[in-house]
């Protein structure tokens, strides 16, 4: 049965799988923010965001790649499985971002370079950037 227009199917039920797990160095909580949540995308451009009651998940859906945070203690536990690291990837890319103040969406930069590469980068072009996903 397909779902109406107005309708989005439902996803599928995420499974987790065991894999490596370790403590985060950054709160999940960070892609509640907009800015957050883009800067994430470019880390991990064909990953879906999911959200829950207690962290995130994501999962590569090129890769099957999958990472989920969950409380522990007074910090947070990412676990992560598949090929890629994806929890590594936009902790990374979080981290740049703190570091940098936590500049707001309006502030981040766009350059196109001689081969048509699009990069969005941290305010100037001579500063950390991301390629925009082809």
């Amino acid at each position: 049965m397909l779902a109406r227009p107005h309708e989005r199917p439902p996803r599928p039920t995420f499974h987790q799988h065991p894999g490596h797990t370790r403590a985060t160095r950054v709160n999940p909580e960070l892609l509640e923010d907009w800015t957050g949540q883009f800067l994430a995308q470019l880390a991990a451009p064909s990953a879906e965001l999911m959200t829950t009651s207690t962290g995130v998940i994501l999962v590569d859906v090129a890769t099957g790649s999958q990472a989920w945070t969950e409380p522990a203690g007074g910090g947070w536990t990412v676990h992560q499985h598949g090929p890629l690291r994806l929890w590594d990837q936009v902790e990374d890319t979080l981290t740049v971002w703190l570091e940098a103040g936590s500049p707001r969406h309006s502030d981040l930069g766009l350059t196109v370079d001689p081969d048509g590469t699009q990069r969005v980068c941290l305010g100037t072009p001579d500063s950390r950037s991301w390629s925009l996903p082809v």
